[in-house]
């Protein structure tokens, strides 16, 4: 009964999430423009004005004796190339910062049903943005070692059991990444059915039901084709003859990553809301839990124990 209760819990929970973030997507959107639509510009500045440095090379290297040399011509287009990947960086930072902020936000959305000052909760995050970096590279760690096809079974599992890393770092007085690896694993203790299932529907839902379903609307608009129609491409056209792409292929393989990959990010707080409302649910027992320990931990001992043991011993 009580696993029932658990999943029927999970279930709630992944309800809950979808609410609150359609209730507020106009200020989820606005808070995720930036991180989403700023990598993506920072990548076409820096593709762009790559272009256009190497397409005015031959002209430059003929009229100046400067760009007649190797190292030169790579230094420009690593100053060229720059106010990208300043954009990149700054954009990038930003989606990371959210996996936490968006936590604590939702925690007060939840509580205020208003979701403001968005600027302090993130500063909770960059406050301690020595620990929040040395987690995310613990998780890049983990997910490296996770390609290989022998880790894949016991990648899943402590994906289940870190997958409140999160929350327990944003939430944590003195947050810390190795006790938010060990906290999440006692939280999600005793809940790893429950806990997969609302990982496995949070996943399906936020990273191929909605994505493919924009990819289709997308597809019947017929927007990516326009765009590539505006460079005068046939359908027909091989563009990559060792795979024997065409441009129509091309057209397809844009609506599957580019945009998927655009409204994965862009459900970010969905996914974040969900996780926060189940570490919510899930932390009252565990603190009951760790309260039982450590009284049992930290019954007092009998004062006369040395005393009677010396006396033993003589």
């Amino acid at each position: 009964m009580a696993e029932k209760t658990d999943l029927q819990n999970a279930f709630n929970v992944f309800l809950d999430g979808i609410k609150y973030y359609v209730k507020h997507f106009v200020s989820w959107a606005k808070y995720m423009a930036f991180p989403v639509f700023g990598q993506i510009l920072g990548l076409f500045v820096i593709f762009a004005f790559a272009g256009i440095y190497t397409f005015i090379l031959p002209a430059l290297s003929v009229k100046y004796e400067f760009f007649q040399n190797g190292l030169n011509i790579f230094a420009v287009m690593l100053l060229v190339t720059l106010p990208g990947l300043i954009i990149l960086l700054k954009a990038f930072w930003e989606y990371l910062v959210a996996y936490g902020a968006i936590n604590s936000i939702t925690a007060n959305m939840v509580k205020s049903g208003n979701i403001y000052d968005i600027q302090a909760h993130k500063a909770l995050i960059t406050n301690n943005a020595f620990q929040f970096i040395l987690l995310w590279i613990i998780i890049s760690i983990l997910l490296l070692i996770s390609i290989l096809p022998i880790f894949w079974i016991p990648a899943i599992v402590l994906f289940v059991y870190f997958v409140l890393v999160f929350q327990v770092f944003t939430f944590d007085e003195k947050p810390n990444a190795i006790n938010a690896f060990k906290t999440s694993f006692g939280i999600i203790k005793g809940h790893f059915l429950s806990t997969f299932i609302l990982l496995l529907l949070t996943f399906l839902f936020s990273c191929v039901i909605i994505p493919k379903l924009f990819c289709y609307l997308i597809s019947l608009a017929g927007l990516s084709k326009l765009i590539f129609s505006l460079i005068n491409i046939p359908d027909s056209t091989i563009m990559f003859p060792l795979l024997k792409l065409t441009a129509d292929d091309i057209y397809t393989l844009i609506e599957s990553t580019s945009i998927s990959s655009i409204i994965v990010m862009f459900l970010l707080p969905m996914r974040s809301i969900t996780w926060t409302l189940w570490y919510k649910k899930l932390l009252t027992g565990y603190k009951r839990e760790q309260r039982k320990l450590s009284k049992s931990e930290t019954k007092q001992l009998d004062p006369r124990i040395l005393e009677r043991a010396m006396e033993d011993y003589e």
